[in-house]
């Protein structure tokens, strides 16, 4: 079992960034079905794609100060292995900011081949996925933060 954490800091406030976490994937867990993603990742020499059917859940945190998620995927192809995680948005050292993470294990297919492949460049490739999929879903929230603050300002002036 290799394990992943990743985080990205993204310029939106703690409550806001959990807001829109929630408004992301609570549709998700209501329906119960799989949604299809693609992740890519390019990590010199090599770029990847692949496709992965994602479940959403709610999760608890034991200290009940965020609200995280579990995130389940299959890949389309057993080439790719199978993570089991959650996705959080974190309080960061600012109120302007917080910290969009996720954490989870995975087995590397391929039993000894695939765990020695882990070892050696398998967990670079499961990051920079992470980290590809933490930039789509923060650059996602930033702008929807930027759009929501200029439209405040946009009606107090008016």
């Amino acid at each position: 079992m290799s394990k992943l954490l990743a985080r990205r800091v993204i310029n939106c406030p703690y409550n806001l960034a959990r807001e829109y976490l929630a408004d992301k994937i609570a549709p998700k867990v209501a329906t119960g079905l799989p949604t299809p993603l693609a992740l890519t990742v390019s990590t010199p020499p090599i770029g990847l794609s692949k496709s992965v059917s994602v479940t959403f859940a709610s999760a608890i945190d034991p200290m009940h100060f965020d609200q995280p998620w579990h995130i389940h995927w299959n890949p389309a192809s057993s080439a790719y292995p199978v993570f089991d995680g959650e996705l959080a948005i974190r309080a960061d050292e600012t109120y302007s900011t917080a910290i969009l993470e996720i954490t989870g294990a995975y087995d590397p297919p391929g039993g000894t081949l695939g765990q020695a492949f882990a070892w050696i460049a398998g967990g670079r490739i499961a990051t920079a996925t992470a980290n590809a999929l933490l930039e789509k879903l923060g650059a996602d929230f930033e702008a929807r933060y930027r759009h929501d603050e200029d439209l405040k300002r946009r009606q107090r002036s008016a």
